[in-house]
């Protein structure tokens, strides 16, 4: 891939994503790393535990990538990106360590890993920026293994109660697909992007929201058949 140089400045819109994205690598480290206690606890086999571990690492270097590719767009600029502490970890529950587990692998591998990997694939086909493009190859690289961590880790759930997690699945999914589809397809209505704010890894709105269906359809709502977890899934929309 041959990446190209631009001297056009990024606009205040690739700049915000550029920071988002910062803080939503850090926060994703700072949750698999809370998942992978959890998992330790429950007598998770070692290769996922090993593997766990090594996406800790992966998205703690995503956002570093991100981080220095920011600045980079800045123009050099040093570009401080403020976390909130308290989005660092999943949301409290008392429901138990199972039910915790449960919506740690549903909610952000199954789904959100999932939905990731269509996603910055689509971003890195339009990207040519030579600070962005890299950032999004070695973001796809390891996303393909985190979306299988997932699916494996749901896969030692079930062998471990496979009635109660498939209803709390059943019962947890529409809640977290209302949060992606408010995330991803609500973007729709944006304003289109300019070349040079796809060069520079951004992607339209209405790409955002045809990746997001698609791979609900035809990825996610398969897999989870295959486990005995239906979800219903509405036709593709005009």
């Amino acid at each position: 891939m041959q990446t190209e140089a631009s001297d056009e400045a990024a606009s205040p819109r690739v700049l915000l994503e550029w920071r988002n994205r910062v803080a939503a690598e850090y926060r994703s480290a700072a949750i698999t790393a809370e998942l992978v206690h959890w998992m330790i606890q429950a007598g998770f086999p070692d290769e996922l535990l090993d593997t766990g571990l090594r996406i800790v690492r992966d998205e703690l270097d995503h956002a570093r990538l991100s981080h220095t590719c920011l600045e980079a767009l800045a123009g050099g600029e040093e570009e401080p990106v403020p976390l909130e502490v308290g989005r660092l970890q999943h949301p409290p529950s008392s429901e138990g360590l199972l039910a915790r587990l449960v919506d740690g692998v549903g909610q952000s591998f199954c789904l959100g890993e999932t939905f990731a990997v269509p996603l910055f694939d689509a971003m890195r086909r339009h990207t040519t920026h030579p600070a962005a493009w890299p950032v999004l190859q070695r973001v796809l690289q390891d996303e393909a293994v985190h979306r299988a961590f997932g699916w494996e880790a749901l896969d030692v759930l079930l062998d471990l109660d496979g009635p109660g997690v498939r209803a709390r699945m059943a019962a947890r999914l529409p809640g977290w697909l209302r949060g992606f589809e408010a995330a991803y397809a609500s973007q729709r209505g944006a304003p289109p992007l300019t070349e040079a704010e796809r060069a520079m890894g951004l992607l339209d709105g209405a790409d955002y929201a045809e990746v997001h269906d698609r791979c609900l359809r035809e990825d996610i709502a398969p897999r989870l058949a295959r486990r005995g977890i239906p979800l219903s899934v509405e036709a593709p929309r005009a």
